[in-house]
């Protein structure tokens, strides 16, 4: 099993040797970089310069020192967005407008730079050669075909790495997909797994797809074991679970082969496991919230954004060799009240009590 494709792309980007990169020396990379990010923000976003008033960056030196920066939350960022831009609109190059998730309330506008849709065309074409390359077709149905949507930007990654990527109209049916499996011979496929439940069912689909797609990126909905297990019986198909949304410019994590969590975008993004009731970094093997900083966007810098995610970071070193922290699959959506959370189950969509959640 080869080590994740990931990790020499830190590596690079970050500037440290292959055999230096570890835990300890990505964290203390980060925290500098976060520092940075703080002052840029601090400087030029009048909400952060609110928020982040009286901090002392130089400051933060440890995971346990990132407690005292603020929580952002998507309310500020549906309600602030504006104010929380570093620079002129005439320099944003892309701007995407969300639903404010479990309110009513006015919607989320995510600004993005050049710069940033870089970043992302760069991640994909690094997270898509876990599992294709030279000669491969990919079947791409997650939706966004106008300029910069994920589809278009995943069409103008694959060429990076000798692939191609096959785009259908977004109101596709299994008849046409089947096909273009043959017509377009094929080899991979990036869907959500409500798009690969709707193909499991069809046989002309399946047939096809047994014959011809090896391996497979899901995204935009957690794979449950079940999914997974079903595309590698019917389809002979190895399933490669990505991360991320949106706010982090689509792209956030992806697994390797081991497919024993999701190797993180550490060059980018800080990550973080925070107890959901609190501002404190939860140690690896405790679930709580996904907490996301980005680490050098000059645009809408984001600072500890609460993403709503019940995850964990896994204990452990991975199969594949790489010694990085792996953030394992999202368990649902945490609902806070008053004093108390739970979880919403992802698969369910009705809210649980949930006994880790515990607000001893």
């Amino acid at each position: 099993m080869r080590r994740s494709l990931l990790d020499p792309w830190l590596a690079a980007k970050m500037g440290l040797p292959l055999d230096r990169l570890c835990p300890e020396t990505v964290a203390a990379w980060q925290l500098a970089a976060l520092r940075q990010t703080l002052a840029h923000a601090a400087t030029h976003s009048p909400f952060y310069r609110n928020r982040l008033a009286g901090m002392d960056f130089d400051g933060l030196r440890a995971s346990a020192d990132l407690a005292a920066v603020p929580l952002t939350t998507a309310q500020d960022l549906a309600g602030q967005g504006q104010r929380m831009l570093c620079l002129s609109q005439d320099q944003v190059a892309r701007v995407v407008t969300l639903a404010t998730s479990g309110t009513s309330g006015p919607a989320k506008r995510l600004f993005f730079t050049q710069e940033d849709l870089a970043a992302t065309l760069d991640f994909f074409s690094q997270g898509m050669a876990t599992l294709c390359g030279p000669g491969d077709a990919v079947l791409v149905l997650l939706p966004g075909r106008r300029p910069d949507g994920v589809a278009d930007l995943l069409a103008r990654a694959l060429p990076r790495i000798g692939a191609r990527a096959v785009l259908p109209p977004e109101n596709w049916d299994p008849d046409l997909l089947t096909g273009l499996l043959v017509s377009e011979n094929v080899t991979r496929l990036v869907a959500a797994p409500s798009q690969v439940r709707i193909l499991l069912g069809h046989g002309a689909f399946s047939g096809a797809a047994r014959e011809r797609v090896r391996a497979a990126l899901i995204s935009a909905e957690p794979l449950g074991p079940d999914l997974r297990r079903a595309m590698a019986r019917d389809w002979d198909c190895e399933a490669f679970d990505h991360w991320g949304m949106t706010e982090t410019g689509y792209g956030g994590g992806v697994e390797c082969a081991a497919h024993d969590g999701y190797h993180l975008r550490e060059a980018e993004f800080l990550v973080e496991i925070v107890d959901p009731l609190g501002t404190t970094p939860l140690p690896p093997g405790e679930q709580g919230e996904v907490v996301v900083s980005t680490l050098g966007r000059r645009g809408l810098p984001l600072v500890r954004y609460r993403t709503g995610d019940a995850a964990r970071m896994l204990p452990g070193l991975c199969a594949c060799g790489s010694p990085l922290r792996r953030l394992g699959p999202v368990a649902g959506r945490i609902e806070i009240t008053g004093t108390t959370y739970r979880l919403v189950q992802p698969d369910k969509g009705r809210a649980q009590p949930c006994s880790s959640f515990s607000n001893s």
